[in-house]
């Protein structure tokens, strides 16, 4: 499975960290400062996490607009995948 991340300017850990919760196997990174909003999703994306505090109002809309057309469940984010944990179970 391919996950998207929609924020933040670095990665850090989240590729071993999804990998180990969630079995994600490739990582695809859109940082926040995007000017010109996405069309698509990346082909076989099957999870999204965004992180709230560091996109703008118009990218969350718009990530929100295709994980509904695709179908992808989405984890919102404010701070960082310490909160996965909690919510490992409602994915």
């Amino acid at each position: 499975m391919r996950c998207l991340i929609v924020g933040t300017d670095r990665l850090g850990a989240a590729s071993a960290v999804l990998r180990q919760k969630f079995g994600v196997q490739e990582v695809v990174h859109w940082d926040g400062r995007r000017k010109k909003l996405p069309k698509n999703f990346p082909r076989d994306t099957g999870l999204v996490v965004v992180y709230t505090g560091f996109v703008n109002h118009a990218l969350m809309y718009r990530v929100r607009e295709l994980a509904r057309k695709a179908g992808v469940k989405v984890i919102w984010l404010r701070r960082g995948l310490s909160e996965v944990g909690v919510l490992k179970n409602a994915v």
